[in-house]
């Protein structure tokens, strides 16, 4: 009684909330799970159920293998929204149930919150679990990387498969006393990789001697290809590994199949390679598989071009508070030809938190935008003197530093007045949905994807 009782509480809050133009992705879990909190023991899972979690990376690699997936003929219940803590999960897991508690597909497949994956899995197994990396991010909720691994070690069993990024010593650490299948991913050396990484702060030594480890290149941070010099524990030779790169050409090789990335970012040879060794896993064949990832209407959330007084204007959803998500931007924005500027700034830290804990922004290498193709760096939002000083910090020239008091009046006349080439927005989210709206207003603007 108590099974149909939540699952109703669930639809119908859920509907509620839709009504008045809310999501609802998170509401209607909360309220089931105040009615029964062990509801999700009594669902029947499918034959596969699959969670996806890490530091970054997790959303575009659900997002890719949900469509791998149901090309290939399977009912894929996933939460396509990106929600991803316990009452998220509760929600996507009670809407898509009939009311004898049967989850209605064939495959669930989890996006998973790094932090709040113990309780979302504490009533039922995962059949597989990727793990993308573990990061420092979020400081104020997730302390350190040694925590978020500890946390998510906690998740694994035995009778769970994983699938883990090797290229990452703090991931790759969690398999050490894995009895369970297992299967790995990574990527080789490519035109991104360092032989030194000044970001690169975390899991410096081995889980099983703790002697310092050695690396033969960095690929950023502390993913790379490493090894102990004491125990030689290290980076063994993926499964599937991505070879030949060519992120400004946007194709790589996964096991010498030519797949085409969905953006130009070193990212996504990670997210493209994790969900091809996730659908192999489930046995999917290539064929099936290249035809997903090469379909040029994919493109993850991350990209968004616009046409401003015929200059590309590109906004990158940057994450606050990941150093190393942060730097793929920089990075990215660096690399690309001729003359560029670029706007930063963020409001609030975080969306979900109100710390407002900025310390973040000192592990990130702005020292990159001192480079002679960045014509000029727009700083706009609440912490933009704090950002002011961190550029100062880095090196900048002032000369190339514009401040923005009043965004609405003063942004887009700065903009062509005092700048030059492209330009690239690397904001956080409720910053960038201003930025859209000015351009929506401006008229003059118009989206290239």
């Amino acid at each position: 009684m108590m099974k149909i009782l939540s699952i109703f509480m669930c639809k119908i809050t859920t509907k509620i909330a839709k009504l008045f133009k809310r999501e609802g992705s998170v509401i209607g879990g909360y309220v089931a799970l105040k009615v029964s909190p062990s509801v999700l023991s009594k669902i029947k899972m499918p034959k596969y159920v699959i969670g996806i979690t890490g530091s970054s990376g997790k959303g575009s690699t659900t997002e890719l293998v949900a469509r791998i997936l149901s090309e290939s003929g399977y009912k894929v219940v996933y939460n396509k929204n990106g929600s991803n803590v316990t009452s998220a999960i509760a929600s996507l897991i009670l809407n898509n149930s009939t009311w004898n508690g049967k989850l209605n597909g064939d495959i669930l497949l989890m996006e998973l919150d790094e932090r709040h994956s113990g309780n979302s899995l504490k009533f039922f197994d995962l059949t597989h679990l990727v793990i993308t990396n573990i990061t420092r991010d979020q400081p104020p909720r997730n302390v350190h990387p040694e925590f978020i691994q500890r946390v998510i070690g906690n998740i694994i069993k035995d009778k769970t498969h994983l699938i883990i990024n090797v290229d990452d010593p703090l991931v790759n650490a969690l398999a050490t006393n894995h009895k369970g299948k297992l299967t790995t991913y990574g990527i080789d050396k490519n035109n991104y990789s360092t032989k030194s990484s000044l970001n690169n702060l975390d899991g410096s030594y081995c889980p099983i001697c703790n002697t310092k480890l050695k690396y033969s290149y960095y690929n950023y941070g502390h993913i790379g290809s490493y090894s102990c010099p004491k125990c030689k524990w290290g980076r063994e030779n993926p499964d599937y590994v991505a070879h030949n790169i060519n992120v400004v050409k946007g194709t790589i090789f996964i096991n010498k199949q030519k797949c085409t990335l969905p953006s130009n970012f070193l990212y996504s040879v990670y997210f493209v390679t994790a969900s091809y060794a996730v659908a192999s896993v489930l046995g999917i064949d290539s064929e099936n598989i290249l035809k997903v990832i090469n379909d040029e209407s994919f493109k993850p959330k991350r990209l968004n071009i616009y046409n401003f007084d015929n200059r590309m204007w590109q906004m990158l959803a940057s994450k606050n508070e990941n150093n190393l998500s942060y730097k793929q931007s920089l990075d990215f924005i660096v690399n690309e030809p001729g003359k560029k500027s670029v706007i930063l700034g963020f409001d609030n830290s975080s969306r979900r938190y109100s710390e407002n804990d900025i310390s973040w922004i000192w592990d990130i290498d702005f020292e990159d935008l001192a480079h002679k193709s960045i014509d000029k760096i727009v700083l706009v939002g609440r912490f933009k003197y704090d950002m002011l000083t961190r550029m100062e910090y880095a090196g900048i020239n002032k000369s190339k530093i514009l401040l923005i008091e009043d965004l609405d009046n003063d942004l887009l006349p700065t903009l062509r007045e005092k700048t030059k080439g492209n330009i690239y927005s690397c904001v956080c989210f409720d910053k960038e949905i201003e930025l859209k709206a000015l351009l929506k207003k401006d008229g003059d603007v118009h989206a290239e994807n």
